[in-house]
């Protein structure tokens, strides 16, 4: 059997933010979260920081920060949309890395390409701008810089390794497939298979250059076991296969991170399980990571490589440019001649921001190679901006001209993010990624003629005509620019319209990219916006229709008009969404006072025993049933009635949760006191059928220290007392 277990995690979610925004817009596909970053957190990131082991019983036993204990790497652009939304996981992340260093000696934490590029694909300068951003988000971040890292879809290229190698990286992991030949003792050379190569040690890689790096192998046959069979709904039935993987110094799995809990409901708890027997004194295996292993067990043989090879594609890395026959399987039918052109386009537009960029930063960067390769530091908030432009100006730049350099800057940035791999993974142009690839296109296309660049779209549209979607109703690249890329684009317009529809006189709105501000009188609209990362600010006045409605129409300066429904479809439901959420807030706590009054006079509505006349009353229900909840005194009895009360009135079981959720959270930030109450509570609502989420509740009571609490209260929040 092993001796060295590394369980490896490559987490990493399709670039979805609005290039004008840098938010996360909705995501219907995604209920009932408002968008797919939501709910992978909820269903794999967070739990992964927070997993469950239970006894026999059904309860908590142990809560394992399975971070402290696997190899794994995050995108940096998840990482910087979870500090902002999840930030509690965000620090469990690094938390995992921080305790793993005193546990191992060395790091779990590798870094990853930056916009998840094909890296074979790509040019050396951009290859160099790749993986030079990742390293300073990655300092950032871990507070230390990284020794491993990942390669996108592990594709590789003797070019990519040689560009790792000059970065000081130490090792990258691959596919067994992707090894050609491997050196004996003797330095004789031997091909080999993924079924005849070791894949319980390191390998060196020499390269032309005379640079080293490492290379580790998974283990195909138990990943895949992890990704594709099922193996995550035991954890012991996963354990026993670790277990029979035999004569192996190291077993190492890798698989998406995405594998525990989001392909696979509860399996970051058959992960926690497995760690937790590797754990125990008596476990015939240890637990380690790359950068440990390497230190302990250097490689003491060679290998070379299979050229332009991935672990996602047969072909190589054909599947990220051509028809090659890999796609996603869910239309067998279907074609990927789109992949080549889309290519193509996306390629045209980098290399006229390219061209630009070289030929005209010169003139406010003293260094625009440099300027570009540290511009990481300022990606990542290491640097603020204007100290960033400070040490790279060629000379002292007003602040018209530094809202210049940055553009320039974000421009290139805005071309990058269009590479990531997923707008080619998948079986059609007409999905998501593609779009959103189109989209970081269309954004760097706007800043390229707004710093006097040449006009490239009809020769980006002559491209994308050859790029046809499988589905005719969506049609071809140009279609598709013309009516789902083109209107994403957010206009000083749009965001008076947004203001408009407000109740209030003033409104606010704050994204990563965008802040503005608007301010009715009669009907004129003032809106004040500033781009935060160009640092670009403007004001302008708009005429209204009326002062305040859905149906209110801002009038441009073009003879035109706008309303909510000229809006994006993303940006209206944004828009929709926050309404919704406004005025939700203000129900339930209207709600829970009204239930509150209403519970406790709840004799005057009903001749005692006569419970019927107030099943179908959907606010005196909601206050008898906060009551029911809230109290010690009724009876049993009346716990079958409202069960079956909420199983004939779904929204009112939808109500009554958000509100016990929300008076669980009030509850729970007073007193510890209070904590047992929430419990008799929680208990109570499960007989009627209402299961409160306190997944964060129980998060709290763990990292409180189980000492700090009664056996009461740890029964009720389903702990072993």
């Amino acid at each position: 059997m092993p001796q060295y277990l590394c369980i490896h995690g490559h987490f990493y979610q399709p670039p979805r933010f609005d290039p004008w925004l840098e938010e996360v817009l909705p995501e219907a596909s995604a209920a009932p979260f408002p968008d797919w970053n939501q709910r992978i957190n909820r269903e794999s990131y967070d739990p992964l920081g927070a997993a469950r082991i239970l006894d026999e019983h059904g309860r908590i036993e142990r809560i394992v920060n399975c971070y402290e204990f696997i190899n794994f790497n995050f995108g940096p652009t998840i990482l910087r949309w979870m500090a902002r939304h999840s930030p509690s996981t965000y620090h469990k992340v690094l938390e995992g890395d921080r305790k793993s260093i005193e546990r191992f000696g060395r790091g779990n934490a590798m870094a990853q390409i930056y916009h998840h590029i094909i890296m074979p694909l790509t040019t050396d300068e951009d290859r160099e701008v790749e993986i030079q951003w990742s390293i300073q988000d990655f300092q950032q971040r871990f507070g230390r810089r990284p020794e491993g890292f990942w390669l996108s879809e592990t594709a590789v290229s003797t070019p990519d390794l040689e560009a790792l190698a000059r970065a000081d990286i130490r090792f990258t992991v691959l596919a067994p497939r992707q090894a050609k030949a491997i050196s004996d003792s003797r330095g004789n050379w031997h091909e080999v298979d993924e079924g005849t190569l070791p894949k319980d040690r390191p390998y060196l890689v020499k390269l032309p250059s005379g640079r080293e790096v490492s290379v580790f192998f998974y283990d195909g046959p138990v990943s895949q076991a992890v990704a594709f069979e099922n193996l995550l709904s035991d954890g012991e039935g996963f354990w026993q296969r670790i277990l029979a993987n035999h004569d192996q110094k190291l077993l190492s799995l890798a698989t998406d991170g995405e594998s525990y809990g989001h392909h696979f409901k509860f399996g970051e708890m058959a992960l926690a399980w497995v760690l937790n027997r590797a754990l125990q004194e008596d476990s015939p295996l240890s637990l380690t990571n790359f950068s440990s292993c390497l230190d302990k067990h250097p490689p003491q043989q060679e290998v070379r490589i299979h050229e332009k090879s991935s672990w996602s594609c047969v072909h190589g890395i054909e599947r990220w440019q051509d028809d090659c026959g890999c796609s996603s399987g869910d239309h067998p039918g279907w074609n990927q001649l789109w992949r080549r052109p889309l290519r193509r386009s996306l390629n045209v537009i980098r290399y006229y921001v390219d061209e630009h960029y070289r030929h005209y930063a010169g003139e406010l960067f003293s260094d625009p190679r440099q300027a570009m390769l540290d511009y990481g530091n300022c990606l990542s908030g290491k640097v603020e901006r204007d100290e960033f432009l400070r040490r790279h100006q060629a000379r002292d730049l007003d602040r018209n001209q530094r809202a210049v350099a940055l553009k320039f800057l974000e421009m290139q940035r805005m071309s990058l993010a269009s590479f990531a791999s997923c707008a080619w993974f998948f079986d059609d142009l007409g999905r998501i990624e593609p779009l959103n690839a189109l989209s970081y296109g269309s954004r760097a296309l706007e800043m390229l003629k707004d710093l006097q660049g040449p006009d490239v779209e009809p020769l980006v549209l002559e491209v994308l005509e050859e790029a046809r979607s499988n589905d005719p109703a969506i049609g071809d690249g140009v279609t598709i620019w013309k009516e789902k890329v083109l209107p994403r684009r957010v206009r000083p317009a749009h965001m008076a319209v947004m203001g408009a529809c407000m109740q209030d006189r003033e409104s606010s709105f704050s994204f990563p990219g965008l802040e503005f501000s608007t301010r009715k009188e009669k009907n004129i609209l003032q809106l004040d916006y500033s781009w935060t990362c160009l640092q670009e600010q403007g004001q302008e006045k708009f005429a209204l229709d009326q002062e305040a409605s859905l149906d209110c129409r801002v009038q441009t300066g073009e003879g035109k008009s706008l309303g909510i429904r000229d809006l994006d479809k993303k940006l209206r439901d944004l828009m929709l969404l926050k309404l919704d959420r406004q005025h939700e807030q203000k129900v339930l706590s209207d709600m829970i006072q009204a239930a509150s009054i209403l519970g406790r006079h709840r004799e005057s509505f009903f001749e005692t025993g006569q419970k019927e006349p107030i099943a179908g009353r959907g606010i005196l229900s909601l206050g008898m049933l906060m009551h029911y909840l809230f109290s010690t005194e009724d009876p049993d009895d009346w716990s079958a009635f409202w069960q079956e009360v909420l199983q004939n009135n779904p929204y009112l079981a939808f109500l009554l949760k958000s509100m016990l959720e929300k008076e669980l959270e009030r509850l729970c930030s007073e007193k510890l006191q209070m904590w047992e109450r929430a419990g008799e509570m929680i208990q109570r609502s499960r007989k009627i059928g209402i299961h409160p989420d306190i997944y964060h509740l129980q998060n709290r009571i763990w990292e409180k220290g189980l000492e700090s609490w009664g056996k009461n209260t740890l029964k009720l929040f389903d702990f072993r007392s």
